[in-house]
């Protein structure tokens, strides 16, 4: 896909084959250049290359960005996997309403915290499709999904083969709606950036500068009706005045916190 900035990858300053290795396979997987990095600094490197950024593979098998900050974690995804195994519930899971077995279609992948949570709603049978307009985080998280989310499973962060079984496409979502056959999936979910920062989310923060910030529009939702087999879902916060102006069947919320998700059922439309 095409961006709006220049970027490339590179290794840690004393680095290995099979460091250089990886490195080589996912600039050409992205179609950016292998920087080697030659013991050079990545100020250094971006200004010798004109990048915008440089995405680093270090010797403990993690990807990560410096300027800004950017690695991948599961976040809040531990938590609330811990609550579900405990027979608590999640109130994302409740507005899509997986089953065993189905394929859900997350058009706004992100570092892939939500999608986490469907791999544990519809189990080994089931699909979890993940798109990402922005070529770096589609990297980050579909990297830390393989390399780096089995050094977080414990007992009481049980994590274990879910991320496994999230597949990552590095694709803006209406386009890819729109090669998709009618009813080809069951659940068509989608959470787009705010278009307020809240201070107090660092994470999400840090990856404003290089999210795609494209409206959720009309056209959107009538391909991703079409797509569903059951439900479209639209993560917001509370006052979002498109759940009104989109015609939302209905809206699920907590009785705590901003967030809220609309839902649009196929059988109403």
């Amino acid at each position: 896909m095409g961006t709006a900035y220049t970027w490339g990858i590179t290794t840690s300053v004393k680095s290995t084959d099979w460091q250089t290795e990886a490195a080589n396979a996912l600039a050409s997987k992205y179609g950016i250049p292998f920087i080697p990095r030659n013991g050079n600094s990545l100020p250094n490197l971006r200004e010798t290359y004109h990048l915008d950024y440089i995405v680093t593979l270090d010797r403990n098998n993690r990807v990560s960005m410096e300027e800004p900050l950017l690695k991948w974690h599961p976040a809040m995804a531990l938590p609330r996997l811990r609550r579900l195994t405990e027979g608590g519930e999640d109130l994302f899971l409740t507005a899509v309403t997986l089953l065993q077995g189905e394929r859900i279609l997350d058009c706004t992948l992100g570092l892939g915290t939500d999608a986490i949570l469907a791999a544990w709603a519809v189990g080994e049978a089931g699909l979890v499709l993940g798109l990402e307009a922005s070529p770096i985080i589609a990297l980050l998280t579909e990297w830390g999904l393989a390399h780096e989310a089995p050094g977080y499973d414990s007992r009481k962060r049980p994590i274990g083969a879910l991320p496994g079984r999230i597949q990552v496409r590095n694709e803006e979502a209406l386009a890819y709606l729109q090669a998709q056959p009618d009813c080809s999936w069951d659940v068509v979910y989608f959470d787009p950036m705010f278009r307020a920062a809240n201070p107090r989310s660092s994470g999400i923060n840090s990856l404003r500068p290089l999210a795609d910030h494209s409206p959720f529009t009309q056209e959107t939702l009538a391909e991703a009706l079409r797509v569903c087999r059951k439900r479209v879902v639209l993560k917001e916060r509370w006052f979002s005045p498109l759940f009104q102006q989109l015609g939302a069947d209905h809206v699920v919320r907590s009785k705590y916190g901003p967030v809220v998700y609309g839902v649009w059922e196929r059988e109403r439309k």
